[in-house]
């Protein structure tokens, strides 16, 4: 049933939630890639319903670490007890709202919802997209990580990204999936003639093949966003600015996502006084976006839900697994390298 009207068009919840459902899910979109591993029971873990939930997990049998005992007849076959430990989540809240003379213009007669939905759709995901990475930034900089973040002494070589592949997951380097770069990087590789096309077939919303870049058989992602920043160098004014490359490794199921519910995700109003009379369209949304493999450090928060400043600092991170099994890295490539 319509609860309002949006941009003069009646605003059905239940057909503007399908539409956002049906966003395609096979994009250039970071989020939409499958390094995301669904887990819907961290909703249920949340602790009296509140924002912070705890999953357990036990440490391997490592017979490094603790060897098996000489069978002599002598020495007793004493149990060990098996270890293990525990990582901490938090739930993100988040809120925005639209008046309908910013988007009326893109609304058509024949299908607004539609037109609704794939403005907000796009924005929520791309904001999730640009946390995910800011999230990713953080994690890599705790000290059991270091060995995941390689700076490339030179350009763009064809061995580069086997070696980050390497310095970071050891003999697991293949457990990753995807590889996350700048435009300009991914020009480079083309340059070189070290981008292949493999064919995929999408199974969820979209039911058909497409081919997908590939290089060292990692999938790749080319997006502007993110994945640059700029450094400056030298003790004097003004210092040299130079534009470093990050280049992102992930693994699928790096990343854990749920979806708390939200009691109303979408509501419209009118407000009669508002620019001569104005609709408004409110979102609210709820995630769970958890690197798999940290802790968060819920109480180093102001709030019940962390701001993205708060979400994105290395000091609100503790890392818990080993690290060979945290399957995110980076490589680091500076602009002036290019070419050498």
């Amino acid at each position: 049933m319509p609860t309002g009207t949006f941009g003069g068009f009646p605003f059905d919840p239940e057909v503007y939630g399908s539409f956002v459902d049906q966003e395609p899910v096979f994009t250039d979109s970071i989020i939409a890639s499958g390094i995301l591993a669904s887990d819907t029971n961290m909703t249920t873990l949340l602790d009296n319903g509140g924002t912070v939930g705890t999953t357990r997990f036990y440490n391997p049998l490592d017979p490094d670490t603790d060897a098996p005992l000489v069978r002599n007849g002598t020495t007793n076959n004493t149990p060990v007890e098996i270890s293990g430990g525990k990582q901490s989540f938090i739930r993100m809240d988040r809120m925005k709202a639209w008046k309908a003379n910013q988007l009326v213009r893109e609304l058509t007669g024949a299908n607004p919802m539609q037109a609704v939905a794939r403005h907000t759709a796009q924005y929520w995901r791309v904001y999730r997209q640009g946390l995910l990475v800011k999230t990713a930034d953080a994690v890599l900089q705790l000290g059991g990580l270091a060995s995941h973040v390689m700076t490339a002494t030179g350009g763009v070589t064809s061995g580069l990204l086997i070696d980050g592949q390497q310095a970071a997951l050891g003999e697991f380097a293949r457990k990753f999936g995807l590889f996350v770069m700048h435009s300009k990087i991914f020009a480079e590789y083309q340059k070189m003639g070290l981008v292949d096309y493999n064919k995929y077939t999408i199974t969820n919303v979209l039911q058909r093949e497409v081919e997908l870049p590939t290089i060292n058989g990692l999938i790749v992602i080319v997006n502007d966003r993110g994945t640059s920043h700029v450094i400056e160098e030298g003790a004097s004014e003004p210092k040299k600015k130079v534009t470093i490359y990050d280049c992102y490794l992930f693994g699928q199921g790096c990343f854990l996502e749920a979806t708390p519910a939200v009691t109303t995700p979408d509501y419209t109003d009118y407000n009669p006084e508002l620019g001569g009379g104005t609709d408004i369209l409110y979102n609210t949304r709820s995630w769970i976006l958890h690197p798999n493999g940290v802790s968060f450090l819920a109480d180093n928060i102001s709030g019940e839900t962390p701001t993205d400043a708060e979400f994105t600092a290395k000091a609100n991170w503790a890392l818990r697994f080993e690290h060979q099994n945290v399957r995110i890295g980076k490589i680091e490539i500076r602009a002036d390298k290019l070419g050498a």
